[in-house]
């Protein structure tokens, strides 16, 4: 894993939630690969939340691109059909804080080459839009 450099970005962004937390998913095409730039919009979740919650969802030992797959999974999921999403927008700005991880794929997974994860933020969205969301799983919430 590497360092991820903050960035900034203009398109499409789906912003979903994923046990109790919210998330936004954006992504866009970097020296060739497709990169997804997924983090969390809730006040007070930290991007690091992304990993621990892949943790829990696979065995120990997955690798690290696998956890990555999995953080990708969830926000196609949300994109493609429509799970646990809040708002898609289609022309929003959004900024990335540095200091999150960047991580291969290891081949396209969900029409992505690369995962980008840190602190998301997308000045349209609401406080409500970004509120925490009912959960079934609440140990798995902030």
């Amino acid at each position: 894993m590497a360092t991820a450099e903050g960035t900034k970005g203009r398109g499409r962004v789906t912003v979903f939630s994923l046990f109790g937390s919210v998330f936004g998913y954006a992504s866009t095409i970097v020296d060739d690969q497709q990169v997804a730039y997924i983090g969390p919009l809730t006040p007070g979740i930290d991007w690091r939340k992304l990993w621990q919650l892949a943790e829990w969802n696979h065995n120990g030992g997955a690798s690290e691109s696998r956890k990555a797959q999995w953080i990708v999974s969830q926000a196609s999921r949300a994109f493609i059909c429509g799970s646990d999403v809040v708002v898609k927008l289609f022309n929003a700005d959004w900024e990335m804080d540095p200091g999150g991880w960047v991580v291969e794929l290891g081949g396209s997974w969900s029409n992505q080459d690369v995962l980008v994860t840190g602190n998301l933020t997308v000045p349209d969205l609401t406080a409500e839009q970004i509120a925490p969301k009912h959960t079934y799983y609440p140990q798995c919430a902030g």
